[in-house]
C-alpha cells in the first residue's frame, strides 16, 4: 500500500503519464486484496462481506478503467463499463457501513445516523458543488451525474464518520479513514469527468491505494476497540454527533454568506436542490428527535410512577394521586397491606417464587378494587391502594382485597430454593401458597389532607396489627393520630432532653431480706419535660430505640445514677449502683471505656457497678455485646442477667456470658404461693447456687413474698415492699434512717454483758 501510494505520487509529480495507470493498476490489485480478506474472514458478519462485495465490484471496475488506460495512454476522461461497476458498488457499501456495530442510545439508531449523515452530507455536497464544481458550469445529465456522485460519496462518508463519532470506535474511524481517500479518488475524477478534456487523475489513483486497505482493517476490526479507555455513555454519544452536524451545518452556512459576498453568479438548480434537501433533512431530524424525545419522556414517567416488578403505581404515583385530591379537597381511604411470611418464603421456595407471587398478588389487588381506586407496589412484600372515601369505606375495601389476595398460588421452587434456612425444596416442585395479608387503613379529612401523612398512618396501623399477629387489620382513627403526634414529639423533645441532661436517675433500693437494709441500688431512667410532663419510661424508651437514642440515654442515666450515688453517700457505706445496658449500648464502639471513664470522673470504683443485660435479649458466643461484658467483668464490675425466667435462653445465657448476679422477674415472684411457680423459683435458687451465682428477686410487693424467698435462700430483694424508685434527698433521708435505726441496736449490743 505504501510502495504503491509513493511510487504513483512520484510519478504524478514528475508529470509522467504512467503515473495514473499505474496508481489504478495497482489500486484494483490492493483493492481485491482487501476485499477477500474480508470475504473469506471467519468471523466476518453483514457488515464485512457487504463491504467486501462493494471493493470487490470496485475493483473489478477499476481494474478495466487500468486496462483500457494501459491500452491508451494520456486518454481523456469517458464513461466507461467500469463506472458501471463501481457505481453497483455504492449500495453494498451503504449497507455494510448501516451495519457496523453501533453504540447504545439514540445516537446509535440507524434511522438517526440515517438522518444525521443525510443532514451532514447534503450540507457538504452544497459546499463542494459551489466550490468546486458549479465554476466548471457543468449541464444536463453530466450535472446530474456529478451531483448524485457528490452527494452518495459524502452520505456515505459522512455516515461512517458519525459510526465513528458516536462510538469513539477505532474500526469504525479507520474504515472512514478508508472512505474518506475512496471519496477523494472519485470527486477527483468526478471533477474531470464534467470539464472538457478532463483526464483520470494520478491523485485519485494514489488515495485509493491506501484506502481499501483501510476500510478492510477498520471493518474487521469494527466493535473491538475503543478510541478512549472510559466508557462512553448514550447521552455523551448523543452529545458528540449532534455537535458534528451542527458543525457541519454553521460551516455550511458561513460558506454561503461568505461566498454570496464575492460570487455574483444565481443559484443554479443543482445548488438550489441541495439546499432543499438540506432543509428537508432537518425537518425530519427534528421531527424524529421530537418523537424520540416524547417517547423517552413518557418511559420516564413509566419508571418514575410505575414498578417495575408488578407493573403498579408506586409510592410517588400513589402520593400525586392522594395530593390531587386534596387539591380537590377530596376524602380520600388508603389502605396499606403487608404479605404475612414473605422472608419465610424466600428463604423456602427462592426469590423468584417470592418475585412471582408479588406479580400475582399486584394483578389480583388491581382487579378486587372498585372503580376510581389506585393499586400500589410499595416495595417488597408491601402493597397499598387509595380512592375515595372514609375511614369505613377503606374497611370495607381492605376486607375485600384480603379476602381476594387470600386465595392460594400455585408457585414454582425457584433455582435459589432452599439457599437459606429452610425445609429442603425440589427445585421442580410446584407449591400452592395461600398468602395471608396485614392491612392497615387511614383517611384524609378536610382538615388534614397531607398525602404523606395520610400513608404514614396506614403504615402505622399496618405494623400495628402486625405486632397482635398475622392476618388482621388495623385503623388509624382520630386517636390513633393523637398517639402518633405524641409518639413523634416525644422523639423530638427527648433528643434535646437527652442533651441537655434534662433525663435524671431515680434509684430504687436493693435491700437485705434479712435485715431490710439497703444493699445498693438500681438507676432507672425519669424524664419531666417542660411540654409533656412527666414521662413515662415505657413511653419514651421505645422511641429512643427506633430513633437511635438508646446509647446517649444509656450514657445519660449512668452518668446521673453515679452523681446521685455519690451525692448520698454510697460509696462511702460501699452500696452498689446496677444500670442496665441494651445490646445496641454494647455493640457500640467504646461503650467499655465510656463506662469506666463515667466511673473515674464520679470516683466511683469499679467494683461498685453492676452491668444488667435484659435475659430475653438473644446473644451469641462471638456477639460484640458478650466481648464488652467480658472486659467489664475484667475490669470488676458485675454483670446481672435482668428479668431471669421470661425469655428463651434463660441457661444458655448462665453459661455464656459473665455472669456473677441473676434477677428473677416478677413474673415468678407473684406466683410464690402457688406450688408449681414456688417449684420452679427453688429450682433457680440452687441452680444460681451450684454455680455461684448471686440471687436478687424483683417485684417483691409483700411481706409474705419475702419470707418465702428467705426460706428458699434468696439473700436480696427488690421491690415496692420497702421502697420504689426515689430521688437522692429520698434516698439521703432512708439511708439516714436506717443508720439511725442502726445504732440503737448497736449500743445494746456493746451494752449487753459479755
Amino acid at each position: 500500500m505504501v510502495l504503491a501510494t509513493t511510487a504513483t505520487t512520484a510519478l504524478g509529480l514528475t508529470g509522467s503519464v504512467g503515473a495514473f495507470p499505474l496508481g489504478a493498476a495497482c489500486s484494483a490489485v490492493l483493492g481485491a486484496g482487501a476485499a477477500l480478506a474480508m470475504l473469506l474472514h471467519p468471523r466476518g458478519g453483514l457488515a464485512v462481506r457487504a463491504m467486501g462485495a462493494a471493493v470487490a465490484l470496485w475493483a473489478c471496475g477499476q481494474g478495466w478503467l487500468a486496462s483500457l488506460v494501459l491500452r491508451t495512454p494520456g486518454l481523456d476522461q469517458q464513461p466507461t463499463p467500469g463506472d458501471l461497476l463501481q457505481t453497483a458498488a455504492a449500495p453494498l457499501a451503504l449497507v455494510a457501513v448501516l451495519a457496523l456495530p453501533r453504540p447504545a442510545g439514540f445516537a446509535g439508531r440507524r434511522r438517526q445516523l440515517v438522518l444525521d449523515a443525510a443532514v451532514v452530507a447534503a450540507a457538504g455536497a452544497a459546499v463542494l458543488w459551489r466550490a468546486a464544481f458549479v465554476p466548471l458550469e457543468p449541464t444536463g445529465t453530466a450535472a446530474v451525474t456529478a451531483a448524485a456522485v457528490v452527494l452518495a460519496d459524502l452520505a456515505v462518508l459522512a455516515l461512517c464518520v458519525q459510526l465513528a463519532v458516536a462510538g469513539l470506535d477505532r474500526g469504525a474511524a479507520l474504515a472512514a479513514g478508508g472512505v474518506a481517500l475512496f471519496v477523494v479518488t472519485d470527486l477527483a475524477n468526478t471533477h474531470e469527468l464534467v470539464q472538457p478534456g478532463g483526464t483520470w487523475t494520478w491523485v485519485g489513483a494514489a488515495a485509493a491505494c491506501a484506502a481499501w486497505p483501510l476500510v478492510a482493517a477498520g471493518f474487521l476490526t469494527a466493535g473491538r476497540a475503543r478510541l478512549t479507555h472510559r466508557g462512553a455513555s448514550p447521552r455523551s454519544a448523543d452529545l458528540r454527533t449532534g455537535s458534528l452536524t451542527g458543525g457541519v451545518l454553521v460551516a455550511a452556512v458561513a460558506f454561503a454568506v461568505v461566498s454570496s459576498t464575492y460570487d455574483q453568479r444565481p443559484v443554479d438548480p443543482v445548488s438550489g436542490a441541495l439546499v432543499g434537501l438540506v432543509l428537508v433533512a432537518l425537518v425530519v431530524r427534528e421531527l424524529v428527535h421530537r418523537r424520540h424525545r416524547d417517547r423517552f419522556l413518557d418511559d420516564l414517567r413509566q419508571q418514575a410512577l410505575h414498578d417495575p416488578l408488578t407493573g403498579l403505581a408506586n409510592r410517588s404515583a400513589l402520593v400525586a394521586e392522594l395530593a390531587e385530591h386534596a387539591r380537590a379537597r377530596h376524602e380520600v381511604a388508603v389502605v396499606v397491606l403487608d404479605v404475612d411470611g414473605f422472608k419465610q418464603l424466600n428463604q423456602q421456595l427462592g426469590h423468584a417464587a417470592g418475585d412471582a407471587l408479588l406479580q400475582v398478588l399486584g394483578g389480583r389487588l388491581q382487579e378486587a378494587l372498585p372503580p376510581g381506586w389506585l393499586a400500589c407496589h410499595l416495595g417488597g412484600d408491601d402493597f397499598a391502594a387509595a380512592g375515595p372515601g372514609d375511614l369505613a369505606r377503606g374497611v370495607d375495601v381492605a376486607e375485600e382485597v384480603t379476602r381476594a389476595l387470600r386465595e392460594p398460588v400455585e408457585l414454582p421452587a425457584g433455582p435459589d430454593a432452599g439457599l437459606l434456612p429452610g425445609p429442603a425444596v425440589d427445585h421442580r416442585a410446584v407449591v400452592a401458597v395461600a398468602a395471608s395479608t396485614t392491612a392497615g387503613i387511614a383517611s384524609t379529612t378536610p382538615s388534614l389532607l397531607d398525602p404523606a401523612s395520610c400513608v404514614a398512618d396506614a403504615t402505622t396501623a399496618m405494623r400495628t396489627a402486625k405486632a397482635a399477629g398475622r392476618g388482621r387489620t388495623a385503623v388509624h382513627d382520630a386517636a390513633a393520630r393523637e398517639r402518633t403526634a405524641r409518639r413523634a414529639l416525644v422523639g423530638q423533645r427527648l433528643q434535646v432532653a437527652v442533651g441537655s441532661g434534662a433525663v435524671t436517675a431515680a434509684l430504687q433500693p436493693l435491700v437485705d431480706i434479712a435485715t431490710g437494709r439497703t444493699t445498693g441500688f438500681e438507676a432507672l431512667a425519669r424524664w419531666d419535660d417542660e411540654l409533656l410532663g412527666t414521662v413515662r419510661p415505657d413511653e419514651f424508651v421505645p422511641v429512643a430505640e427506633e430513633s437511635g437514642l438508646v446509647p446517649a440515654l444509656g450514657a445519660a442515666v449512668l452518668r446521673a445514677g453515679l452523681e446521685s450515688l455519690v451525692a448520698v453517700g454510697g460509696v462511702e457505706r460501699r452500696l452498689r449502683l446496677s444500670v442496665n445496658a441494651s445490646p445496641v449500648e454494647l455493640r457500640g464502639l467504646g461503650y467499655v471505656d465510656g463506662v469506666l471513664g463515667a466511673l473515674a470522673r464520679a470516683g466511683v470504683p469499679v467494683d461498685l457497678l453492676t452491668v444488667e443485660v435484659t435475659e430475653g435479649v438473644f446473644m451469641t458466643a462471638d456477639d460484640p455485646a458478650v466481648t464488652a461484658l467480658t472486659a467489664l467483668g475484667a475490669a470488676g464490675a458485675r454483670v446481672a442477667v435482668d428479668d431471669f425466667g421470661t425469655g428463651y435462653s434463660s441457661l444458655s445465657y448462665l453459661e455464656r456470658l459473665p455472669v456473677h448476679v441473676v434477677k428473677i422477674d416478677r413474673s415468678l415472684v407473684c406466683g410464690l404461693d402457688r406450688p408449681r411457680p414456688r417449684a420452679v423459683l427453688r429450682a433457680v435458687v440452687e441452680l444460681c447456687a451450684a454455680l455461684d451465682l448471686h440471687v436478687v428477686a424483683e417485684g417483691v410487693e409483700t411481706r409474705e413474698q419475702a419470707d418465702v424467698l428467705a426460706g428458699l435462700g434468696v439473700v436480696t430483694g427488690q421491690g415496692w415492699l420497702w421502697a420504689r424508685a426515689l430521688g437522692t434527698d429520698q434516698v439521703r433521708a432512708l439511708l439516714e434512717a436506717e443508720d439511725a435505726a442502726a445504732l440503737p441496736a448497736s449500743a445494746a449490743s456493746e451494752a449487753r454483758p459479755a
